[in-house]
């Protein structure tokens, strides 16, 4: 290719690959969605979350397997944001009896001027272990949970733009 094509021509390859900020809706944050990930629908959502309360928005590599995603759900529970060392807590024992569990991290941060919760671990699933990155933090007095997750297999190709999502939440 000459050399006076190839800037344009990368521009348009390096332009499709480019995560996508969207607004998380009912909240006041926004997340840049990697490339390549699509809205999960709600009846596959319904399906894939069935214990349990279902996360609000799903983001996730297309189906039909829709392996590697990011989930946000605003619940509705009171939290100030001197309440989220309290909050860390009460996530750690909820995940502390599951199977296989590793911690990679646990702590808080300040992220793009908020404070989270920020809680890394390895869990066994049912056929496979699972890196799952969840964040929590209070917007509007609500607590906001946001969790990234992905396979044993594929977290060495989607570790950094999984990582990239969750720190790019403001």
């Amino acid at each position: 290719m000459k050399p006076a094509l190839l800037a344009p021509a990368l521009s348009l390859l390096l332009g499709a690959a480019q995560a996508e900020r969207v607004e998380l809706a009912g909240t006041s944050l926004s997340l840049e969605v990697p490339a390549g990930f699509t809205k999960m629908p709600q009846d596959i959502i319904d399906l894939k979350y069935s214990r349990g309360r279902p996360p609000s928005t799903v983001y996730s590599t297309p189906g039909p397997s829709w392996a590697v995603n990011i989930a946000f759900d605003r619940r509705d529970v009171a939290v100030k944001p001197e309440q989220l060392k309290e909050i860390q807590g009460v996530l750690e024992k909820s995940v502390q009896g599951v199977a296989g569990l590793r911690w990679v991290k646990r702590g808080l941060q300040t992220s793009h001027g908020r404070p989270w919760v920020v809680l890394q671990f390895w869990v066994q699933g049912l056929d496979t272990t699972i890196y799952n990155d969840l964040r929590a933090t209070s917007d509007g007095g609500k607590l906001l949970l946001v969790t990234a997750n992905v396979t044993r297999e594929l977290y060495p190709q989607y570790v950094r733009s999984l990582s990239a999502a969750m720190d790019s939440l403001k």
